[in-house]
């Protein structure tokens, strides 16, 4: 075809390549160019890049140069959505590397912190008019470009009540319901609710409400506080309510970058596996992505039954692609690296592989893109909590027994795909 596409060969799920052969995504997050010029490194790369500062001609060559060199050497074949790196995947397609692009309509990833403005009302033609405005500027340029694997939207954002108790947000039927009268949206829920509630009064029982009608519910706005459900019936409705919210979300975003772009996949969100919103609404993103696009930060056993899981949940058959997730080593500057801690590093290796190995036993799993390349440190701006850690150090040395466990898992997955 010309572009990155998914194909079941009658055995298994692969990506196939633009040249038609079989493709196993294995791939790395945070190329943040960025995190090579912090303080704690930035005279270390100058240096290194002959550069006199970051991102100066010198530097953008030398950081590309030495990007290409590490992946080659790790036999990464990928760089994951977690991206900031223009020198390597800019302009249009001209691209050094396969990556995955971004299109966001609505900035809802998690580390974000979205307002509850950011959860509009998709049912609107306002949101169809952002979709298309988003797909003619973030996709159309790059519809050509034959380097990129997929599209994928917003990084674990929040669906359900549980996730936005967690990450302390809101949801779009939270939002959504306390709309007015000129909202589709808010006319979408409350003929949902008058299908379940026999009588307005039955509805008033339930949310200690006390509407004359389901006209007088249409026109009420903000009359429900953003809170946890009050009860079973109302942790019901948001559910039911979620699912066409999701469904419209899903369906007009895809439908505008489609109008733009008929080459690539389309991956939807990055869908949070350590919430309860994959399981939530993996039935309904499945009706329009390519692929399973997940995150999952998990101890080794753990993963091959959600994988399972979430692979009979889906409502057409397409494969699996861990798009986030790592095993770590908690250090002195890193003391909560993102993931399962281990031991030591000989340890984050074995695990490593093991992941990779049983993960492509799998006959729908067609990828991982690991967190991430290069350490980051509690000293970091936003990184005072909780830290990324790489196969490198802040300075570029390896991690040997990570060097090796990549390296092998590189050379060999393929035959681990086959066996």
């Amino acid at each position: 075809s010309g572009f990155f596409r998914t194909e079941h060969d009658g055995k298994r799920w692969w990506l196939v390549t633009p040249e038609g052969n079989a493709f196993i995504s294995f791939g790395v997050n945070h190329y943040h160019a960025g995190w090579w010029a912090e303080d704690h490194n930035r005279a270390y790369w100058n240096e290194k890049f002959g550069a006199e500062k970051p991102f100066d001609q010198n530097w953008n060559e030398g950081f590309r140069n030495e990007a290409l060199n590490d992946l080659k050497r790790l036999g990464i074949n990928t760089l994951g959505i977690h991206t900031d790196a223009p020198m390597l995947t800019e302009p249009p397609g001209q691209a050094s590397f396969p990556y995955v692009a971004e299109y966001t309509p609505l900035k809802l990833s998690h580390y974000l912190n979205p307002s509850s403005e950011t959860y509009m009302d998709i049912f609107s033609k306002d949101y169809t008019d952002i979709c298309e405005k988003t797909a003619r500027e973030m996709v159309a340029p790059y519809a050509n470009d034959p380097m990129i694997i997929g599209f994928c939207m917003s990084d674990c954002p929040l669906f359900t009540d549980g996730e936005a108790k967690w990450f302390k947000g809101t949801t779009f039927p939270r939002q959504i319901r306390n709309l007015g009268s000129e909202s589709p949206g808010k006319r979408t829920y409350v003929q949902l609710m008058a299908k379940h509630y026999p009588r307005i009064a039955d509805f008033n029982k339930v949310y200690l409400t006390e509407f004359n009608s389901w006209e007088d519910l249409l026109k009420a706005s903000d009359w429900r506080d953003n809170l946890d459900p009050q009860s079973e019936d109302e942790r019901r409705d948001n559910v039911r309510f979620l699912e066409l919210c999701v469904d419209h979300y899903y369906k007009t975003a895809k439908l505008a970058f489609k109008r733009y772009n008929t080459n690539h996949l389309f991956l939807g969100d990055k869908l949070n596996g350590n919430s309860d919103g994959l399981d939530a609404v993996i039935q309904i993103t499945s009706r329009y992505t390519d692929l399973i696009n997940f995150q999952y930060y998990d101890v080794l056993e753990n993963h091959t039954s959600n994988m399972q899981k979430w692979s009979e949940k889906v409502s057409i058959e397409q494969p699996l692609l861990n798009g986030d997730s790592a095993f770590t080593v908690p250090t002195e500057t890193m003391p909560k690296p993102f993931g399962p801690h281990c031991s030591n590093q000989k340890e984050r290796a074995k695990i490593t592989l093991e992941y990779m190995k049983q993960s492509l036993a799998r006959k729908d799993f067609v990828g991982w893109h690991m967190c991430g390349i290069i350490d980051t440190t509690k000293f970091m701006p936003g990184k005072e909590e909780y830290q990324q850690q790489g196969l490198m150090t802040t300075h570029g040395h390896y991690y040997q027994a990570m060097e090796e466990s990549v390296q092998k898992i590189s050379t060999e997955m393929y035959a681990y795909a086959l066996k």
